[in-house]
């Protein structure tokens, strides 16, 4: 009797809330738990990416928990999931598929078995029946969802549109070689007389990942006309951003001492001091070195360095004397920074 009383409890209560909600029904267990629900439904998965404090998101939220329209779309079309960016779920998530959440929200769709349909930053533009509408047919059409642009570029999609988005949405799941390749075929296709306009300086700041880019190249060849069309400190912080972004990619193990002389021009031609610049560059710089056959250099680099700070801590001391033996064992050559190694 009273395990009947309680199923009916349970039952009542589930009713009821379900009842209230107008909009989208979201998981509320685990992400986990959404994809096996997707498998036994034979449905995709939404996942909105949110971060706390997010006012877009806030705003979305609303449209989301309250709209019936798009509630009944969506429960309709997928199961749905919301994860914060920074949780240990979201990151996991996030380091599992490779997502770079360039901002947030971040709207993705995904099949049952955990594979990117599409992808896509949204805005207070999208925030409506209509275009949340348009991204659900969008990620389930695979002639339209990103998951198809790739092969569209292969083939030759190149209009200026395209290879934006392309790039972006490369970027968004980093997709380094994709990106690059869309951006150098976006460039290719702009008129000299017009690289300095709006859209290209968008493009610089929000898609191009390359310090190699033409569009790049022409910036930092020509600063003083960017500083007179657009705020200094947006074209400082891009080309600072596209240069870190070239070190500390995986191909920046092959880049020469030639290359990283002059990428560390281009940091000081925007003003970033010589020993923040040197700090930027110690470990790629040596490590070339030692892979040069080097190791006298790359000793004197890391001496200089360190001889520059006005503290060395206990743990970067640490640190560097790991770094510096998985190199080389040679005492002679390791006397230099004994120095380092005992603060």
């Amino acid at each position: 009797m009273l395990k009947t009383i309680t199923l009916s409890i349970a039952i009542l209560f589930t009713q009821s809330v379900n009842a209230q909600i107008k909009g989208i029904k979201f998981v509320k267990t685990s992400l986990k738990n959404a994809f096996e629900i997707a498998k036994k439904q034979n449905k995709p998965v939404f996942v909105e990416i949110y971060a706390i404090g997010c006012t877009h998101c806030e705003n979305f939220k609303k449209t989301f928990d309250t709209n019936p329209t798009v509630g009944e779309y969506f429960n309709q079309k997928f199961v749905s999931y919301q994860v914060e960016v920074n949780s240990p779920e979201g990151r996991e998530f996030r380091k599992k598929h490779n997502i770079y959440v360039l901002s947030t929200p971040m709207m993705s769709f995904w099949d049952k078995d955990e594979n990117l349909m599409h992808i896509q930053v949204s805005g207070d533009e999208q925030n409506n029946e209509k275009s949340l509408k348009e991204m659900a047919d969008r990620a389930i059409d695979s002639t339209k969802n990103s998951a198809s642009w790739k092969n569209y570029f292969q083939h030759g999609v190149s209009d200026d549109n395209f290879l934006i988005e392309y790039g972006y949405m490369s970027r968004m799941i980093c997709d380094t070689t994709g990106n690059i390749a869309a951006m150098n075929a976006f460039a290719e296709k702009q008129q000299s007389t017009n690289f300095q306009n709006p859209i290209n300086f968008l493009v610089l700041q929000k898609v191009i990942i390359d310090d190699e880019n033409p569009l790049f190249k022409h910036v930092v060849n020509n600063l003083d006309a960017y500083y007179a069309k657009y705020p200094k400190k947006d074209v400082i912080s891009m080309v600072e951003n596209t240069v870190m972004y070239s070190l500390y990619s995986s191909r920046a193990n092959n880049f020469s001492l030639e290359k990283m002389a002059d990428m560390k021009e281009n940091l000081r031609k925007i003003g970033i001091d010589k020993q923040s610049i040197a700090g930027r560059f110690l470990l790629p710089e040596s490590k070339m070195l030692f892979k040069t056959n080097q190791p006298e250099k790359a000793i004197e680099l890391i001496d200089n360095f360190y001889k520059g700070l006005k503290t060395i801590d206990k743990k970067d001391g640490e640190f560097i004397e790991k770094y510096v033996r998985g190199f080389t064992q040679d005492e002679a050559i390791l006397s230099k920074i004994n120095w380092i190694f005992k603060k």
